[in-house]
């Protein structure tokens, strides 16, 4: 979406928004900022906007409304705070150069958080020069205009998925891999090389956050757990690929946005951390937690494994506790009663599973 092109913001009725799942006091960081967050309409993004919003800080939501992701759903995400004084909503092309200088220009954020990209593994591997784009070419332009535009600090998403599939476990920041299992974690290994090359020329601090897994209200329909749930709440089949053994470590979104806001009191220079459960469960035991919780028994249909899936991902988050006294606090029976709940009442729009969302069903995207 160009700078010159626009959306109708129509109010959305949502329920169980993050707002209202609570969360460890505000943290000590001078109140109020000025905080731009990129992809603010997705699922992590909304719930960190909110999260901004709730501790008085004034937020810059950028956001292409990229058709991967369905305009009703991620309108749907922002309903809450659509309204918000301290709330500015920008529709731009993150690779149009002239349209987010001007959107820095006019808010002049201070902190600038970078989530959005374009994710998944198996549509990576049909169009990859998409995801080059808006990955790998979107990430340098807008580093190249926080760097104009005086932000201090970037934090930007990264992905799990950098670490391939012969790592040591549990994974390590500095073990990211060189040998890449689909475009997309080659993007976004670009991405991060990308962060630590500016980040000792330049007079900004650049900290990585890679994430593992993330997973709870409003996450994408067409993902594992929603999947698995939704069926289940029907009495419908679940598909589960190969034997059910590739495990990941499910985080649980609050989790991750707690994170985030850790990381902006990261030394100063560049660092990455990973932001993970630091507990992986097979698919198995994914299905045995969600029938535990759910009290009702899934339908189990098995199908050929998927190109692109790594067997495990399994976080070490020793240093975002020694450096950053980050911790997750929320376990995955925990966060699957929370999702379940939100499911049970969410708007229907967050279930409306098709193109481009039908090419799978992806563990996934980190």
């Amino acid at each position: 979406m160009r700078a010159s092109d626009s959306i109708t913001i129509t109010p959305v009725a949502n329920t169980l928004p993050f707002s209202r799942v609570p969360h460890p006091p505000a943290t000590d960081y001078a109140s109020p900022m000025r905080i731009a967050v990129t992809g603010g309409a997705g699922f992590i993004g909304s719930h960190l906007v909110e999260r901004l919003l709730s501790d008085d800080h004034h937020v810059l939501c950028i956001d292409n409304f990229d058709p991967f992701y369905p305009a009703p759903v991620k309108l749907a995400n922002l309903a809450d705070v659509l309204h918000h004084p301290h709330f500015t909503l920008s529709s731009i092309d993150l690779c149009d150069a002239n349209a987010l200088s001007d959107s820095l220009a006019q808010f002049q954020p201070n902190t600038l958080f970078h989530l959005a990209a374009t994710a998944g593994v198996r549509p990576s591997i049909e169009r990859p020069m998409t995801y080059v784009r808006l990955n790998v070419d979107a990430t340098q332009t807008i580093l190249s205009a926080s760097l104009r535009h005086g932000v201090k600090r970037l934090i930007l998403a990264g992905s799990s998925s950098v670490y391939g599939k012969d790592q040591p476990t549990p994974f390590r920041e500095e073990h990211a891999s060189d040998i890449p299992q689909s475009p997309y974690a080659a993007t976004k290994r670009a991405t991060a090389l990308l962060a630590a090359a500016h980040a000792p020329v330049h007079p900004v601090t650049i900290t990585v956050c890679t994430l593992f897994t993330v997973y709870g209200p409003r996450q994408r329909p067409d993902l594992a757990i929603s999947r698995f749930v939704r069926a289940m709440l029907a009495h419908q089949p679940i598909t589960v690929f190969g034997d059910g053994t590739f495990s990941r470590d499910f985080t649980y979104v609050q989790d991750t946005v707690e994170g985030f806001l850790a990381a902006m009191h990261a030394p100063s220079g560049f660092h990455v951390y990973n932001l993970g459960a630091g507990k992986p469960f097979s698919v198995n035991e994914l299905v045995s937690t969600i029938e535990r919780v759910m009290q009702t028994q899934a339908i189990i249909r098995h199908a050929e494994e998927q190109k692109g899936d790594v067997p495990t991902t399994f976080a070490c988050t020793q240093r975002a506790e020694q450096q950053l006294g980050w911790s997750p606090r929320i376990d995955l029976e925990e966060g699957i009663r929370r999702f379940v709940a939100w499911m049970q009442s969410a708007n229907p729009v967050y279930f409306q599973v098709g193109e481009p969302w039908s090419l799978g069903i992806p563990i996934d995207d980190s």
